[in-house]
């Protein structure tokens, strides 16, 4: 068992001297509103959007898993050098962190505590659902093929497994109580039950294959699904796959987010799985990540 205490009362040293973390937290917190999220290799960054200029991102946060001393070696140098998903949690609090090379992670913005870890072949995408528990996404592998469930307060091994061909994205939805999951040709909604498992309710066809990025929209009405061909959006009170109004098709989309302004951020591969460039459109922008292998991209606060 790998239990970590999700609230540390350590201290840090500040400018002004040895102060507890919460005042420290307090600034280490103050996220601008527009901001994003970057994952890649080892790396996890944040971006403050109004502040980068041209093609230039303007990184005010960033952590590295080879960096993460409070992670074991094999997690460190190994199970964290891809990461390929993050998502803000706790109004900002804390990142949820997954890496195709075998594991997920829970860290604090503050202090850059990683909280919570545990193995998860070939991950590709994880959520937060009520009650700490956890959900993550496990691709093709030996291992894998499967959506797992953790309970981050107990224990690194998964409380629950359900198969599922080359798992790609998992994401809560708080409005209907339902957990949604991606596969390579299908989308899925579960319910939790009894706190430890969950039930299969229903299952839709995605119109194509390759299942890759799944991701609520802001008014909880939709969601982002992308398939090897193109973008869509699956309405979540008529079950029905739309073309997304504006948005150009192309193929294997890794990321796909709208912010509460209907300002897309997206990546698009350009050698091999990765990038390098984070794009936006209405606005159109793009930025520049020479020197990482972009996975993923999204807002900050969505």
């Amino acid at each position: 068992m790998r239990k970590r205490n999700v609230h540390y009362f350590t201290k840090l040293t500040c400018s002004l001297g040895i102060v507890i973390l919460a005042a420290c937290a307090a600034l280490a917190q103050s996220i601008p509103p527009k901001s994003f999220l970057v994952c890649g290799d080892s790396k996890i960054l944040i971006v403050d959007y109004n502040k980068s200029r041209d093609s230039i991102p303007e990184v005010i946060w960033s952590w590295d898993a080879h960096l993460a001393k409070d992670l074991p070696d094999d997690f460190r140098n190994r199970k964290f050098n891809s990461t390929d998903d993050c998502k803000s949690i706790n109004n900002g609090k804390q990142i949820l962190i997954s890496s195709s090379s075998g594991a997920i992670a829970i860290i604090n913005v503050s202090d850059k505590k990683v909280v919570f870890y545990a193995e998860v072949p070939n991950s590709h995408s994880i959520t937060l659902l009520p009650g700490n528990k956890l959900a993550a996404a496990a691709s093709t592998h030996a291992n894998g093929n499967k959506i797992m469930l953790f309970d981050i307060n107990k224990s690194d091994k998964a409380l629950f497994t359900d198969s599922l061909y080359s798992a790609h994205g998992v994401v809560w939805d708080a409005k209907r109580k339902s957990l949604f999951a991606l596969g390579f040709d299908v989308l899925r909604e579960y319910k939790i039950v009894d706190g430890k498992s969950l039930s299969l309710k229903a299952h839709w066809k995605i119109p194509g294959e390759g299942g890759h990025e799944l991701g609520m929209t802001s008014d909880e009405n939709t969601l982002f699904v992308t398939e090897h061909h193109g973008a869509w959006i699956f309405n979540l009170n008529d079950h029905q796959f739309t073309k997304i109004n504006g948005f150009p098709d192309a193929e294997n989309i890794k990321s796909l987010n709208r912010d509460r302004s209907g300002q897309y951020i997206f990546t698009i591969p350009e050698k091999s799985w990765w990038t390098y460039h984070v794009r936006f459109l209405i606005p159109q922008r793009s930025f520049a990540f020479p020197d990482m292998k972009v996975y993923k991209a999204r807002w900050f606060y969505q």
